[in-house]
């Protein structure tokens, strides 16, 4: 051991590296020196709150503390769920962003060190609502808090994702509704290669007419929105991809699991129906040509027809019946593409579409509703 080393230095090595042991050399009363050491320890590199459970001394052969200055031995006790490096832990400086949690599949589990796990917690629940428009599946985040008091003023918050399954079984549906995706391309096209934004509304028309709406599911939210739905799939593009049932948030997550396939970029989007205030409602944001457009496809979905009063429209259109957190998604001002524009377009070119393959049945409904 290096003599010239400050013992909170060598404490902090030896967590770093999770070792079952430390020596210290340590001056004055024996208790405050080792209590005082872990506390400068963790000033020093506080992450390593989110490695220490607690520590155990080592008696000299009187059993008695060593009470001069002295090699004194510690065991170190780590938590089961310790992450595998410092690299693993956030350390908040009053600068957590959530956006840091979001990677492209799935959200990160956390564990934060934190001396505000308020404000953590109410990040995470403030942000919760995107969240679930990005990640099919996720129903909410559970926070589990751990502290030493007398080493140190800081929390470790661990964040882990709750899901309307287990996640394993979420990613098998997820991988069918794809297949089922590729499939009802090849249903709806044949050999046709219809110009872009044509594919949104033959979509919109597919689901329009060959999904239900699941009252059951939708009865099982309003009557406890906490609980997990005992029937996952009409919450899932699973539901009216494989099913042929949904409720908006199956039908949006279908929406756009077409819309992958399909190469257009699209968005679900989470808010309210303005006539239903208290039970959330789940659409979509398609982008074409640069500008975004609003879809909801389980608008009119009872009706007897295609219903397109809710597609393609732009935010001045949605403004009047649904209510969202404009500021966390693109604007959508796009207006060329909306139904009477496409509607033109298929009398002139729609032919030539059949021609090759396309369905009638869904590029040219027997019942349009606007």
């Amino acid at each position: 051991m290096n003599i010239f080393t400050e013992p909170e230095d060598v404490l902090i090595a030896a967590l770093s590296a999770k070792q079952p042991t430390v020596k210290l050399r340590l001056y004055g009363p024996a208790g405050m020196r080792i209590e005082g050491t872990f506390r400068n320890a963790l000033k020093k590199e506080r992450r390593l709150l989110a490695f220490l459970q607690g520590y155990d001394g080592i008696y000299n052969r009187e059993n008695r503390w060593i009470s001069f200055a002295n090699d004194c031995e510690l065991e170190l006790q780590y938590q089961d769920d310790a992450p595998d490096s410092l690299s693993d832990v956030i350390l908040d400086n009053h600068d957590f962003d959530v956006s840091r949690l979001m990677t492209p599949n799935r959200p990160l589990e956390a564990v934060i060190v934190t001396d505000d796990q308020n404000r953590i917690k109410k990040a995470m629940e403030s942000a919760m609502s995107h969240m679930q428009s990005c990640y099919e599946g996720l129903m909410g985040c559970e926070f589990h808090m751990a502290r030493i008091e007398k080493l140190s003023k800081d929390c470790v918050v661990r964040i882990s994702y709750l899901y309307i399954m287990p996640f394993q079984d979420l990613r098998v549906w997820q991988r069918k509704a794809a297949f089922n995706a590729k499939l009802i391309w090849k249903k709806l096209l044949g050999g046709a290669r219809p110009a872009p934004f044509v594919k949104p509304f033959l979509a919109f028309s597919y689901l329009m007419q060959e999904c239900e709406y699941d009252q059951f599911a939708y009865d099982e939210i309003v009557r406890d929105k906490r609980t997990a739905q005992t029937d996952p799939a009409p919450n899932l593009a699973y539901g009216p991809l494989e099913e042929k049932r949904g409720i908006c948030g199956g039908i949006a997550w279908a929406f756009k699991r077409l819309m992958d396939e399909a190469r257009i970029p699209c968005l679900c989007v989470t808010g309210y129906l303005r006539a239903k205030p208290t039970v959330g409602h789940m659409w979509n944001l398609v982008q074409l040509d640069g500008q975004y457009y609003h879809v909801d496809a389980a608008w009119g979905l009872d009706s007897d027809g295609v219903c397109v009063e809710k597609l393609l429209k732009p935010d001045s259109d949605f403004e009047r019946t649904h209510i969202w957190e404009a500021g966390q998604y693109p604007k959508a001002t796009g207006r060329r593409y909306q139904y009477d524009f496409i509607e033109d377009f298929l009398v002139e070119h729609g032919g030539g579409y059949l021609d090759e393959g396309a369905d009638e049945k869904y590029m040219f409904p027997d019942s349009i509703i606007e």
